[in-house]
């Protein structure tokens, strides 16, 4: 039993022995690298949200006046015209208020012509005493000059200017009641203006007992039932809704505000429903609501995405997941992203190359050629943004020879570019504005910077750097660096030993 441990032990102390000069002879085990290729394909950034399908526009339909409903001439689902009645309210009631304002406003008319007579008749009796009056006067002119002649007495004239005086209060008398007939006679038109009004009134309620549909659209809500009574004295109650057109939707689609600096009219979606899994309906960004909605501290923004539903298959009311396209590239260069976040053991940063930044003037030529092709400059418009790009670098050696401090050079940059893009924007036809729109929002998503990834060179891992473009965090574009399509980066370490 002793020979047999002090054999087992022996063995145990001569694999040790064997183990240790093979680890002193085998040295340290080479690093193995994980790699990608560089290929080239198509590139999106996108941002992904929720959102509601929703009509163009709708309508909801009440009535303008209260009474108990006749009639339901339509159901869900149904097809309606503009102008279709498509509900009846009794019009009993309101025939006979009909009837009563014609009534009251014949009577006002006849009143007209009772007035109308009554101050022709006074204007007629003014004519027969202004001639008595005209009488009057002769006849104390008379008196009074056989008077002076000692012809008659005094007393033969005093009666004369009676007479002449009692017919000119005659006169004044008529007169007066003449303006009174007149004043009537008025009064009389505006009682018949205001009869006529009321029958307008009485029979606008009549015809709002029609209840017709303002628009071409399809019934997606019915609240109306035969024999319902409908009291529209405080509020109308909505009885009908109305999609005007379900060929043609919107969805409202709620986004981050982290992300939508990067959103601007014109720019393409897709999206899907749950209805319809396996299908892509695609769309067009239009509307960017400036309205905050805030929940429980998150503050989100909606933007109105149209699509077209020649088929209608899309509802109101279904919930989509929605993918909005902030750039894309096509034939890119592209590289995997976990090249950007690979960094060598013991990697310091003084071991690395210089990012390939490229010249100022060289990116301003490239961006130059770029709105060149994808605006179709004319020459004119082309001469004329290589001016402003022109003043825009001079600017900018000129805060750099100024030696301005790294965030107000930053911040002079930003407003640089603007006032380029704003100038550049007036030299543009409508279609060319919205091409370049969507240009700036690519280019503010994609956002130009320099990265650097690791080669192998000899065996060894060696910075190089990239500038780089619009990513869908798989994948990255390269815009400028010494890289060509098949290089081989690293993106990873297989393992620390054999």
């Amino acid at each position: 039993m002793r020979r047999l441990s002090l054999l087992l032990g022996g063995v145990i102390v001569l694999v040790a022995v064997v183990y240790g000069y093979s680890r002193l002879n085998t040295g340290q085990t080479a690093v193995s690298y994980r790699l990608e290729t560089v290929e080239r394909g198509t590139i999106e950034k996108t941002i992904s949200s929720t959102g509601r399908v929703k009509p163009v526009m709708t309508v909801d339909i009440g009535s303008q006046v209260s009474g108990q409903i006749s009639e339901v001439l339509v159901d869900f689902n149904s097809k309606v015209k503009a102008g279709e009645v498509i509900a009846r309210i009794d019009a009993s009631p309101f025939e006979a208020r009909v009837q009563v304002a014609r009534a009251d406003l014949a009577f006002a008319e006849a009143n007209i012509a009772m007035q109308t007579a009554a101050l022709e008749e006074q204007q007629a009796e003014l004519l027969g005493l202004k001639a008595i009056l005209t009488e009057t006067a002769e006849d104390l002119e008379r008196q009074q000059s056989l008077f002076e002649r000692k012809v008659i007495p005094e007393s033969t004239v005093d009666h004369a200017v009676a007479r002449h005086v009692q017919a000119m209060a005659k006169v004044q008398s008529i007169q007066a009641r003449i303006k009174k007939q007149q004043a009537q006679v008025r009064t009389a038109h505006a009682n018949v203006a205001s009869h006529g009004g009321k029958l307008l009134q009485a029979e606008l309620e009549l015809e709002h007992t029609l209840i017709r549909s303002p628009v071409d659209g399809i019934v997606i809500n019915r609240a109306a039932d035969t024999g319902q009574t409908v009291a529209a004295s405080l509020q109308a109650p909505i009885l009908f809704t109305l999609a005007q057109d379900l060929r043609q939707i919107h969805l409202e689609v709620s986004v981050d505000e982290a992300d939508i600096g990067g959103i601007t009219e014109g720019q393409q979606s897709r999206f899907t429903v749950d209805a319809y899994p396996d299908r892509v309906f695609k769309g067009e960004v239009v509307q960017i609501r400036k309205q905050p909605i805030e929940v429980s501290g998150v503050v989100t923004y909606v933007i109105i995405v149209s699509t077209q539903n020649l088929d209608q298959s899309l509802m109101p009311g279904m919930t989509a997941s929605v993918e909005i396209v902030l750039g894309q590239r096509q034939d890119a260069l592209k590289i995997s992203s976990q090249a950007f976040r690979f960094k060598p053991p013991g990697f310091k940063r003084s071991d690395s190359e210089t990012s390939a930044r490229g010249g100022g003037r060289e990116r301003m030529r490239e961006m130059i050629k770029d709105l060149a092709e994808k605006l179709e400059l004319s020459e004119e418009q082309l001469s004329s943004v290589q001016s402003i790009y022109a003043e825009m670098g001079q600017s900018i050696r000129g805060l750099r020879e100024a030696g301005t401090g790294s965030d107000e050079f930053r911040e002079a940059i930003r407003q640089l570019r603007n006032q380029a893009a704003q100038r550049v924007a007036q030299l543009l036809e409508s279609d060319q504005k919205k091409r370049y729109r969507l240009m700036r929002a690519e280019a503010k998503s994609g956002g130009y910077r320099q990265k650097n990834v690791w080669v192998l060179d000899e065996g060894k891992p060696v910075a190089l750097g990239l500038t780089v473009g619009i990513s869908d965090s798989t994948h990255t574009e390269i815009v400028r660096g010494d890289i060509a399509e098949g290089a081989q980066v690293i993106v990873g370490l297989l393992s620390d030993g054999s």
